[in-house]
């Protein structure tokens, strides 16, 4: 049997009872028609049943045509839930057979870690690769999710871990996007990064209008005793996987299922503040506070990650995102010095295993350039990043976003304009268009049709990749060059303003002031980190320092890092170092 290939028509699928039966053609017709244009039957009869659903498991894996037949008969309960509701798209949701886990691990088995056979539309793999495309693929963040009608419905029935956790209604909300926008180029599943938290000990519920929450939080370093540090990921995610096997085969291999998970830092900032919060201060604080048991932590789930996104591409996920949603809740130097190292492991160790497999990050809100240097094939920017800069900090990556979410809520003309332009800003080339962020639950729907609309009217003749241009020299508008003496007789030379050194001298001497309090103080107290930045045109001069961390002003360092288009330099260097650096520029 030639993999990808078999097809099996159950023969045995009946409505519910209580529902009206509609009629049902095949997926591909089912995309984006309104409830309204359908028309129904008396009756569901077997060979309609067939109709509608004898495409969906093609591209399994797994088994002869005699096994299939042997599957139908022993597995008479696979049943279509067919309701229809003014406005709402039918509910399609599909039971899988009992033996779906058992089908999965004999698949993956075959498939002997390879990549699965390629779906037909394979727009989003190619960007992915680096590979032409005639228009840029799309697909949202959240997509799947509270903004679409047919969602709401679904869940009057059930809890939203629950969903989760039931791989037939997992796959239904990962398809009803695919139904409702025929010209998406890829399916996420619906799952939650925090899946992970759960399967180390930590249960979680859904808080009316907060949230999720759980049972506890991780306050103080002995709470990491409470959590498992190695999971049986396969039995206690198996759940996951089979969510994506299963959406595979019911979406007929026709555009790829794209698995995620949550980065260390944005999960271990769930588990510390015990939930979804507005800010994450309880967390940064953590990292100050224990910066080994962070790093500790991070590790561990570091671990988790790798073994869980291996199994999602082995259950037929080619595309596998990372999202730290938390990343720019710290300064960029504490994000290189924490997260960082954890997320290039995470793409170097899964491709070690998976060589096929392909790593997506989406660092919100922070910088990515440190990803160019990385195993990452794609790098997400929040929409806080303009296309040329981002072109400049990842030359060599395929770049995902980045148009502001809440531009869905404008009219169609100005949504189409906006995206068209953002298109036409990355290039076609090595570019998968996307959102910022994530869809929002009081998103109109029709606000996605047309960030669709306009994507696909731009072309790669119209766009193709723009040049990278070169950093503009930072030495006008009165700059001179700064020597700054680094660590064992390093220098760095940066073209820097009279204001900019002044400001920085300045701030110097309120921190110097601050540290001296410190030290006075007779009760220890945690004081707030000191940051200062300077920039012009593409130079960046940083300059961070965590007060907490030194007990005289003597031992105080400043990390510096200095940036020039695509070229970064960190370095740490003595407070007093950087102070007589500034006194001689500007006694210059």
């Amino acid at each position: 049997m030639e993999l990808g290939s078999a097809t099996f028509v159950p023969s045995n699928l009946q409505p519910v009872a209580s529902a009206p039966a509609p009629h049902l053609s095949t997926p591909a017709a089912l995309r984006g028609a309104p409830a309204a244009t359908r028309t129904s039957t008396a009756s569901l009869c077997s060979h309609s049943a067939g109709t509608a659903l004898g495409l969906l498991l093609a591209g399994a894996v797994g088994g002869s045509r005699a096994a299939r037949r042997k599957w139908a008969k022993r597995n008479s309960t696979a049943r279509l839930v067919a309701s229809v509701d003014a406005g709402i798209p039918v509910n399609q949701t599909v039971q899988p057979p009992a033996d779906l886990r058992e089908w999965r691990l004999r698949s993956a088995v075959q498939m002997k870690g390879d990549a699965w056979p390629t779906p037909k539309n394979d727009r989003l793999l190619k960007a992915a690769r680096g590979e032409k495309v005639d228009h840029a693929p799309k697909w949202m963040m959240r997509q799947a999710g509270r903004y679409l009608p047919e969602y709401l419905e679904l869940l009057k029935t059930s809890d939203f871990f629950t969903v989760c956790k039931t791989p037939a209604l997992s796959a239904e909300l990962t398809l009803q996007p695919l139904r409702r926008y025929e010209t998406l180029d890829a399916m996420i599943i619906f799952s939650d990064i925090l899946v992970i938290p759960v399967a180390m000990g930590m249960p979680c519920y859904m808080e009316p209008a907060k949230g999720p929450k759980f049972e506890f939080a991780i306050e103080t370093p002995a709470d990491l005793a409470k959590l498992n540090m190695k999971p049986d990921v396969p039995s206690t995610l198996g759940y996951v996987f089979d969510a994506i096997f299963w959406t595979r085969q019911r979406c007929n291999n026709d555009v790829p299922v794209i698995g995620f998970c949550g980065a260390p830092w944005t999960l271990m900032g769930y588990m510390v503040e015990g939930g979804a919060v507005s800010s994450f201060d309880r967390a940064k604080k953590w990292l100050y506070l224990y910066p080994e048991e962070s790093k500790k932590l991070m590790a561990g789930l570091r671990d988790i990650i790798v073994e869980y996104l291996v199994n999602q591409f082995d259950s037929g996920a080619p595309l596998l995102t990372i999202f730290d949603t938390n990343c720019g809740q710290v300064p960029p130097s504490v994000y290189e010095e924490f997260c960082v190292p954890d997320l290039k492991y995470i793409a170097t160790e899964v491709k070690r295993q998976r060589p096929k497999a392909l790593m997506s990050v989406f660092p919100k809100d922070g910088e990515i350039a440190w990803a160019n240097d990385s195993d990452f094939d794609v790098v997400g920017t929040s929409w806080t990043t303009s296309p040329v800069r981002a072109r400049r900090d990842c030359p060599d990556k395929t770049l995902q976003g980045n148009l502001d979410p809440h531009l869905l809520y404008a009219s169609p003309e100005e949504i189409m304009k906006t995206t068209e332009r953002m298109v036409k800003e990355f290039g076609v080339d090595k570019y998968i268009a996307n959102l910022g962020h994530g869809m929002l639950p009081t998103h109109p729907v029709g606000g996605p049709a047309a960030f669709h609309e306009a994507v696909n009217k731009v072309s790669r003749e119209d766009a193709p990749s723009p040049s990278v241009a070169a950093p503009k020299a930072a030495a006008s508008h009165g700059a001179r060059t700064m020597t700054l003496n680094l660590q064992d007789g390093a220098s760095c030379s940066v073209p820097m303003t009279q204001a900019g050194a002044t400001n920085m001298q300045k701030g110097l001497a309120e921190f110097v002031q601050m540290f001296k309090k410190k030290v006075e103080a007779v009760k220890p107290a945690k004081y707030d980190e000191f940051e200062f930045s300077w920039v012009q045109d593409t130079l960046s001069v940083e300059v961070f320092c965590n007060p907490n961390a030194f007990a005289t002003i003597f031992d105080v360092k400043m990390f510096l890092t200095v940036k020039a288009g695509y070229i970064k330099v960190t370095s740490d260097i003595p407070l007093s170092s950087l102070q007589s650096d500034l006194e001689a520029y500007l006694a210059a």
